[in-house]
């Protein structure tokens, strides 16, 4: 059975003459691109992880380039480093009518021209994340206008909602093979740990040299507490590293689309960086595995599978900001008041994802694994409301019914996600 990805809608030419699609290895951008080729939307299809192909391209890339039909994908384009340069070159010739969809394994064309990307104002960048729900039912459709539908309160309209097996969906993730095969859990071990090793010892950037024990410590450790909010000290300390090397290493697994972290909004905006971010797996097949491989019963801590459970949610809804037709930033929410200020055993309010659109419309999302919840389970959306204003707010759970809790503020069944 054919699955489509909502992503394909939004890699066809355009003005702009260069599309780079990036994702983690075995996620579907070969057979998207591939897709598009067969529909005619692009003309030819290359491939870089092709010995000869990899050598004819590597002699003489100008030439190379300029041979290529007018529409072509070029699969795995980071294995050749100079390429964005190139691209750069061929697409900047008066009169051009080249449209290139590059995909890649690993961040492209981010270190040209002296660290400069060198295809800045010539390229879209689109990332493709494992399967979502609606994929997996096949209704990709559904992406493109449900971040819409969360920001105009449109998707608390259905009362009702079927319930969700949630914790083998948490188990099998959205990686394509084991998804739709719904595999078993001896299966998804042995492929997350096949594939990790693998994405740890290849050299998916011809350029990149690192240790690969040291690499997956700093995996597995970010993995085994999904959701965490990033402490380099404490997480080094941890592991038995400095800080600064495990934070070259997380550089190494975001590129290479294994973790992902979503910035505080509590936070000044304009100083950004990973450091008190929330960090997230890619799919929670990758947490699932590393904690039961680390302790089998934590596993089945309803603490533990509430906190992958935030993650799968996270990985169902960021997708979707691939296609909308907004312009969306999503982060987390914790507040800053802490120590003498804060009233004594009083937790600091936390939101768990924070979308805002180009306008400053605020959607919040709480995320709880449990069928049953309490007025409580809001205050930090109505903290968020409070502290800088939010349109509508989310508390997603696995019961069955949509529910108002407060004005603009919803219970909603996490089936509403597919």
């Amino acid at each position: 059975m054919f699955y489509a990805r909502a992503i394909e809608s939004s890699l066809k030419p355009s003005p702009i003459p260069v599309v780079v699609l990036e994702g983690a290895r075995a996620v579907g951008k070969t057979v998207v691109a591939q897709r598009l080729v067969e529909a005619g939307i692009y003309d030819d299809y290359v491939n870089l992880a092709d010995p000869l192909t990899a050598q004819l391209a590597s002699m003489d890339t100008p030439h190379w380039l300029a041979s290529l039909p007018e529409r072509t994908v070029i699969d795995e384009a980071q294995l050749l480093p100079d390429l964005p340069l190139y691209v750069k070159l061929l697409v900047d010739r008066p009169g051009s009518k080249r449209s290139l969809l590059l995909t890649g394994s690993a961040a492209l064309g981010r270190t040209g021209l002296g660290g400069a990307d060198p295809l800045t104002g010539r390229a879209i960048r689109r990332r493709i994340w494992p399967m979502t729900r609606f994929e997996l039912l096949s209704k990709p459709e559904r992406m493109l206008t449900l971040i819409d539908d969360l920001f105009s309160g449109e998707i608390a309209s259905q009362r009702n909602h079927p319930p969700l097996g949630v914790e083998s969906l948490l188990r099998t993730g959205g990686f394509p093979r084991l998804a739709i095969a719904q595999a078993d859990e001896a299966t998804v071990e042995r492929w997350v740990e096949g594939a990790t090793t693998g994405l740890l010892t290849e050299h998916v950037l011809p350029d990149e040299r690192f240790d690969a024990g040291s690499a997956r410590r700093v995996l597995d450790g970010c993995l085994r507490e999904p959701g965490g909010i990033l402490n380099l000290a404490s997480l080094g300390q941890r592991l038995g590293a400095d800080p600064r090397t495990v934070d070259r290493y997380l550089d190494v697994l975001e590129r290479r689309f294994l973790l992902h972290h979503l910035p505080n909004l509590a936070q000044n905006l304009a100083r950004q960086n990973r450091a008190r971010a929330k960090i997230h797996a890619v799919d929670t097949a990758f947490v699932s595995e590393a904690i039961r491989r680390a302790d089998p019963a934590k596993s089945a801590s309803p603490h533990v599978l509430g906190k992958v459970f935030e993650t799968w949610v996270v990985n169902q809804l960021l997708p979707c900001l691939e296609v909308t037709h907004r312009a969306v930033s999503a982060f987390y929410w914790r507040d800053a008041i802490r120590g003498k200020n804060k009233p004594e055993g009083q937790k600091q309010n936390e939101v768990d994802l924070v979308l805002i659109d180009g306008t400053g419309a605020t959607v919040g999302i709480e995320v709880k694994m449990s069928s049953t919840f309490s007025l409580h389970d809001i205050g930090g959306l109505q903290s968020l409301r409070k502290a800088r204003g939010m349109d509508f707010g989310y508390l997603i759970y696995t019961g069955t019914k949509t529910m108002r809790l407060a004005e603009n503020i919803y219970a909603l069944p996490v089936a509403a996600l597919g």
